[in-house]
């Protein structure tokens, strides 16, 4: 067997691109060069010659002189026996197929190297980068314009010609599916500059939805397998969860839907607030409770909890209690429709920049077909202007969605969001409505007829007490002076929910961020969390 002899002390890799490198590389010596060459024109860039051997004291060859790796698409083609070897060639596969013995003879000399399979990255097979990069670049070669993305092109090159095949058909696909007519460019790499609605959550994952576009499609990229059912974060789902309730604010089709539901916070309101005006007030403002055989005194430890917020937070409590029935955007298909569109578009989270998929699309690189899920109407980026277009099948998947939403009040004391009747009504902090419900209470009771004809100074319990702390205290006040203080108190809340009536017309006017404005005004803080299925978790969670 011809020994490869040349000076080879130390190894090398080299993967000749044509036949001229394999002349002109000294290190392969010229009786070689044919052998060396057959084997290339059988398998081109997919095989990389390796030397392996040292020269011994006689200038004799130990071990193997000479061997190569083959790029795993032409080994399994050679496995499969779909690839032909070379004319006059011996083939020998080891029992176990993991090792292939090409041999040849030339005159009186046989030649010989051992092949085994794999190309270091190119084994594992692409990232999900790479991939984008892949199928960008075959898009473009089928324009004609191989190189309008230098960059994809430059990732995609060292994986050719092992992934050309399905890279070829996976751009194919996408071509036919979405007739691309305009060239590619990969995004994915790039990060996406996050709106006020997503940094004001706390959420701060700017990987962009998009990983690759055209002048017609933002696509969003994901490769077939490996899905589960996924949750996303809990900053990212409070963020997607108000970016729904924005969408609703501003859609004409979703007005009956919000006119039912600020129609039941005033009734829900109403009944919580005589339910307590006529119950717990009634005992509490002659300074007893209610027992089975009538009123107790209070105790002083009872009387000193009037000055705290038990008071406020069990109306709230009850308020909260009631409105779950309402506001349950959980069961709401306006509202699943927008939280969906949102996941997997990023079309608030971004501001509908290029960041803002339009289509996402599974792709097989196994068969290289796709399937995709357009999030716009056609799945087109005309869709991610003004107020979206989510399209119908989009629609029809978020009824698999589940969000679970829970709200509490918010415990912040009204003087901290807009100051009480008397004072220059100066806030502290930008609000999106002009009173709360706190300072709607303080504010009545500053204009009462009947508070005010006790003549009291109210400016230190305004302060020091909650809200409804100070009506039990004005309560107690009107009954010592005669004052009918059931009749009072339920007088007082109608007059609060008259109130309520009028800034809840005022809040559906805020338009997109009106419900952003309702839990300002009632003083709710919201939590969220969410599941999506399988086919959509990829998309939701990137």
């Amino acid at each position: 067997m011809k020994p490869f002899k040349k000076h080879i002390a130390e190894a090398f890799n080299f993967r000749p691109k044509d036949a001229k490198e394999i002349k002109s590389n000294e290190a392969i010596p010229k009786d070689w060069q044919e052998f060396i060459t057959e084997i290339w024109k059988m398998f081109g860039e997919t095989v990389v010659f390796q030397t392996t051997g040292k020269l011994n004291k006689k200038g004799e060859v130990s071990g193997d002189a000479l061997a190569g790796k083959i790029r795993p698409d032409a080994w399994f083609k050679i496995k499969a026996g779909t690839k032909k070897i070379g004319k006059g060639f011996k083939v020998e596969f080891n029992p176990k197929g993991t090792t292939l013995i090409l041999s040849k003879k030339y005159g009186e000399w046989d030649y010989s190297i051992n092949l085994v399979a794999g190309l270091g990255s190119g084994t594992k097979g692409p990232t999900g980068a790479q991939w984008e990069s892949l199928i960008t670049h075959q898009l473009n070669i089928l324009l004609g314009q191989p190189d309008a993305d230098k960059n994809a092109a430059e990732i995609a090159n060292p994986f050719y010609p092992v992934y050309l095949e399905p890279a070829m058909a996976i751009a194919t696909a996408f071509n036919k599916t979405l007739g691309a007519k305009t060239i590619m460019t990969q995004f994915g790499a790039s990060s996406g500059s996050l709106s006020k609605l997503w940094k004001k959550h706390g959420a701060g994952n700017a990987t962009p939805k998009t990983d690759m576009y055209t002048k017609n499609f933002n696509v969003s990229l994901k490769k077939a397998g490996g899905s589960q059912l996924a949750s996303g974060g809990r900053e990212e789902t409070l963020a997607t969860f108000y970016a729904a309730l924005e969408y609703m604010g501003k859609s004409k089709s979703s007005k009956k839907a919000i006119s039912s539901i600020m129609n039941d916070i005033s009734k829900s309101f109403t009944k919580v607030a005589m339910e307590y005006g006529s119950g717990e007030l009634e005992t509490l403002a002659g300074g007893g409770k209610v027992g089975k055989k009538g009123k107790a005194d209070l105790s002083p430890k009872d009387k000193k909890e009037l000055k705290r917020f038990s008071e406020t937070e069990q109306f709230h409590k009850n308020l909260n209690e009631t409105l779950k029935k309402t506001l349950n955007f959980d069961k709401n298909p306006e509202f699943l429709k927008w939280f969906i569109f949102e996941a997997m578009s990023g079309y608030k989270k971004f501001d509908g920049a290029q960041s803002s998929a339009s289509v996402c699309v599974t792709f097989d690189p196994d068969d290289g077909n796709i399937s995709l899920i357009n999030v716009t109407n056609k799945g087109t980026s005309k869709g991610l202007s003004g107020l979206p277009t989510p399209s119908k099948e989009l629609i029809a998947k978020a009824s698999k969605v589940k969000v679970y939403s829970a709200w509490k009040s918010s415990g912040t004391r009204p003087y901290s969001t807009l100051r009480v009747s008397g004072d220059d009504h100066t806030k502290d902090k930008e609000t999106l409505v002009d009173c709360t419900l706190n300072s709607i209470i303080r504010d009545e009771i500053m204009l009462d007829e009947d508070v005010k004809s006790l003549g009291l100074n109210l400016t230190e319990e305004i302060v020091s007490l909650d809200e409804f702390a100070l009506i039990k205290s004005i309560a107690s006040k009107l009954k010592q002076v005669g004052k009918d203080s059931v009749k009072w108190v339920n007088g007082f809340f109608k007059k609060v929910t008259q109130q309520v009536n009028k800034v809840l017309l005022g809040i559906m006017k805020l338009g997109e961020r009106m419900f952003e404005g309702l839990f300002e005004f009632l003083g709710i803080e919201v939590s969220a969390t969410a599941s999506v299925p399988n086919e959509l978790a990829d998309f939701v969670n990137k």
